[in-house]
């Protein structure tokens, strides 16, 4: 999957991904060592998106873990 398929936006204690075509949001909580976990992770569903949120976790994963890696603005 592109990393273009999905935003990422770092908060405080989290890192929010959203799919960009289905809409599905991911919340990564953000460890005290700087990574992101899949325990405590939640899922917002788009009940109109065409494929399950689930087929899509991993990959956001991914992302976030990419956007903490980037420098902060």
């Amino acid at each position: 999957m592109a990393d273009t398929d999905f935003t990422a936006e770092i908060l405080e204690t989290e890192v929010v991904v959203k799919h960009t075509a289905d809409g599905h949001i991911f919340r990564f909580p953000i460890l005290s060592n700087g990574t992101v976990s899949l325990h405590g992770a939640r899922i917002e569903v788009n009940p109109n998106a065409k494929r399950q949120a689930n087929r899509y976790v991993f990959d956001a994963q991914n992302a976030a873990t990419k956007a903490l890696g980037r420098p902060r603005a």
